[in-house]
């Protein structure tokens, strides 16, 4: 995505800115799998070889790897490895199959079943200092449970060094080591989220730190997000739904480098970061919304003046707590249709939003003296545009928008439908 750099848009176009993003088995499968070719090809087959038959290889549901195949130097020999993740026949579970090259060719040389029979997420990452490379297998049951296996592979023995039931978890050098830290998230207990830090200390990959999140705050946790802050030093944004579970809220965790442990951040402004948050919507997760590596929290901005009569709208703010000037983008977002309208920073606090002169269409207009800026709608992928103009698409319609007014704001900003267009999102 696009770095979103919201400008005043003078004559040219700067004003409004450019914003920017289960399955397994059966067709579903075998239409996302991959063209096998090279490595992955030679892989299989001296899978294949290995186990007498052809297994049934299980692709990834999540997370950024969708393949069965991963490659990777697993026990720092300098040589590159292979793993594989199928089934094959009289077992149930997933394997795990290790693969070293022996002359020219690659050879099985361990195996291990795993915990379920579907694979959620993979990940690989140096995180115990021995010169090798983890695997991490997150398993998923019949019942949408998640366990999150950590196998290392040294001396041509594989070993799975952690199982543990998880609903997030991120990868990060979050402690300074060098290495990649293991922050996992428990699942939602009676006792609330546990949260834990696992990292390498002199040489052991551990358990450094576990705390829990109260039922009170926390009775889920939706998402967990790696964000640089603007100090340049890494955050956890963590999304849950908040002890009635009928709202979402976030909060921030930070590592202490004095006490060398996980702690919920402070912000630089007095503000209760959850309880500003709190928004009602499961379209309104933390994103990284401009694209900057700074993941920004989603505020729906209150209106007790009735600004908006659309009821399916409301106006949000994007915030980076970590900064002195936390709103990073402001507009409209369609919680019906699932779209976020990014607007000029300007018009917060002096727009209305009313129903359009289309059906189904709402406008905005000057709270000042009515004048109308822009009108959007959305319509069926065949209604022609007119004077209406393409923002994008979303569940397999149009949205579309007309500009009401040639210049618009005390400065007379031109609005343009390029810039517009940029400022479209899909939540």
């Amino acid at each position: 995505m696009k770095r979103m750099a919201l400008a005043a848009l003078v004559l040219a176009a700067s004003l409004l800115c450019g914003c920017a993003s289960s399955m397994s088995g059966g067709v579903e499968e075998l239409l996302r799998a991959p063209q096998l070719a090279g490595p992955q090809t030679n892989v299989q087959k001296a899978l294949t070889a290995y186990l007498g038959e052809a297994p049934q290889l299980k692709y990834p549901q999540n997370g950024d790897i969708f393949s069965p195949f991963l490659f990777g130097d697993w026990n720092g020999d300098g040589s590159m490895d292979a793993a594989a993740l199928y089934v094959s026949s009289g077992l149930q579970n997933v394997c795990l199959a290790i693969l070293e090259q022996s002359g020219g060719s690659w050879v099985v040389t361990q195996e291990l079943e795993g915990l379920s029979a579907e694979v959620d997420s993979v990940s690989t990452a140096a995180m115990s200092g021995d010169g090798g490379m983890q695997l991490l297998v997150g398993y998923v049951g019949t019942s949408g449970e998640k366990y999150l296996s950590v196998y290392a592979y040294q001396d041509r023995t594989l070993t799975q060094v952690m199982e543990q039931a998880y609903s997030q978890y991120e990868l990060q050098d979050i402690t300074g080591s060098g290495l990649k830290d293991l922050i996992l998230i428990g699942p939602q207990t009676v006792d609330g989220m546990k949260v834990q830090l696992l990292t390498a200390i002199r040489g052991e990959f551990t358990m450094a730190q576990e705390f829990w999140l109260s039922p009170e705050r926390f009775s889920s946790c939706e998402a967990l997000h790696l964000s640089s802050g603007s100090d340049g030093s890494y955050y956890l944004v963590l999304d849950g739904y908040v002890g009635s579970g009928s709202a979402l809220a976030s909060i921030l965790l930070s590592y202490n480098a004095a006490t060398q442990q996980l702690e919920e951040y402070t912000p630089l402004l007095p503000v209760d970061v959850y309880s500003e948050s709190i928004r009602y919507s499961s379209l309104l997760t933390s994103t990284d919304i401009d694209g900057d590596g700074t993941v920004e929290i989603p505020v729906e901005l209150p209106d007790a003046n009735g600004h908006i009569t659309v009821g399916r709208l409301s106006f949000v703010a994007w915030m980076d707590y970590t900064s002195t000037d936390p709103e990073k983008s402001f507009g409209i977002v369609d919680l019906e249709n699932g779209f976020y309208l990014e607007l000029p920073p300007s018009w917060e606090g002096k727009i209305q939003v009313k129903e359009g002169s289309q059906e189904g269409s709402w406008a905005i207009r000057s709270l000042e003296d009515g004048t109308g800026y822009l009108e959007v709608r959305v319509v069926e992928p065949s209604t022609e545009g007119g004077s209406y103009f393409r923002l994008g698409n979303v569940g397999g319609k149009k949205v579309q928008a007309r500009i009401l007014a040639s210049h618009v704001g005390e400065n007379g900003e031109n609005l343009q439908p390029a810039a517009l267009t940029d400022c479209f999102r899909v939540l």
